[in-house]
């Protein structure tokens, strides 16, 4: 069977950029059409149609791996376990970013996308607003409005580390590795093909979602969000030895032990 990666996550944190880099590498082929997402591990019986997911998604056969992004698979635990009996030797690549900052761009594209009708002060500090309804059959596997815990990140890379060896998943922080071309070849090292290549986007922003006048966010919200994140951020630093010293809720942690 062909070696294989998986872009798993975090929404709103790179990885369609990340998606946009490693495609321009020649080793590599990512799924494609790119948009929409597979999204396929979300079918329960997804391990017994492998044949027909390589047909669909991959047509060339020079490629020495072959990835797909579908960053829903972050937050299904189910699906961890069917990448897991379908590629065993996969590997997993996950890219995050400054929650606070996430969660207020994951509302901002919501609202840029008209699935959005609440405030954000409402949207980012009442976690009631998270279990609205939506078009289930529009938006599938990503509920729009789990803007608050999808940023708690420490949960759903454990649920990974029960079917896979942390040898096969690859850490990413978005605001490091964004147009860093050491941290880039570290990734291609680890899917274990060219390191020497230099993507010709790799300077190039993607896919951002912010309001021109970037205020419009507020600083209460910012501030609710960095106390609300400060207890995960601490535990995923401690947990999986990544730095995260640049992110809002490291701040507030340091700032408070002083």
């Amino acid at each position: 069977m062909s070696r294989h990666f998986f872009i798993a996550g975090a929404q709103r944190s790179g990885t369609t950029y990340l998606h946009t880099i490693l495609s321009e590498h020649p080793e590599i082929e990512l799924n494609q059409p790119w948009w929409p997402e597979p999204k396929f591990f979300l079918n329960e019986d997804a391990p017994s149609r492998i044949d027909e997911y390589l047909k669909k998604y991959y047509f060339r056969d020079d490629a020495t791996v072959h990835g797909e992004k579908s960053v829903c698979y972050m937050e299904h635990t189910e699906v961890v376990e069917r990448i897991a009996r379908s590629f065993p030797d996969a590997r997993i690549i996950f890219i995050l970013r400054d929650p606070v900052d996430r969660a207020i761009s994951n509302y901002w594209y919501s609202v840029g996308n008209k699935l959005e009708d609440a405030t954000i002060e409402q949207a980012l500090t009442d976690e009631s607003f998270a279990d609205r309804p939506y078009d289930e059959a529009k938006i599938i596997g990503c509920p729009p409005y789990y803007y608050l815990r999808r940023g708690k990140y420490v949960g759903y890379l454990e649920n990974y580390l029960q079917h896979f060896d942390r040898s096969q998943i690859k850490i990413l922080v978005s605001e490091d590795f964004f147009n860093n071309q050491k941290e880039v070849s570290e990734l291609f090292e680890f899917l274990e093909i060219n390191s020497n290549f230099s993507p010709p986007s790799m300077a190039k922003k993607v896919n951002s979602y912010l309001p021109i006048d970037e205020s419009k966010s507020g600083t209460n919200v910012e501030k609710f969000l960095a106390n609300y994140y400060a207890e995960s951020v601490g535990h995923l630093s401690k947990r999986f030895g990544i730095d995260t010293s640049r992110w809002k809720s490291a701040k507030l942690l340091r700032n408070t032990a002083t």
